[in-house]
């Protein structure tokens, strides 16, 4: 699949698998951004293999065990803050 047919939740999985498969550090962090802005920080733990997403503008965090459902709350941080933006 090429980058230009690629959806982003696609694009958003990756990045999440991306942080599992890295253990240089115990907790990864990324951002999402959209439009050079924030959205939210996604934080995955090694040690208890937890995930947790804040909103960047509501300051709310949750916490998932399931990399799928962090995806989707990432895809909908990003989908409700470009309706809005």
């Amino acid at each position: 699949m090429s980058k230009e047919t690629e959806t982003q939740l696609e694009t958003i999985l990756r990045r999440l698998r991306a942080m599992q498969v890295d253990d240089r550090q115990t907790v990864q962090t990324r951002y999402f951004e959209q439009f050079g802005v924030a959205v939210c920080k996604v934080t995955f733990d090694h040690g208890t293999g937890d995930w947790t997403v804040q909103d960047a503008r509501t300051e709310p965090a949750f916490s998932y065990d399931n990399i799928d459902m962090v995806a989707v709350a990432v895809y909908d941080a990003l989908s409700e803050f470009t309706a809005v933006f």
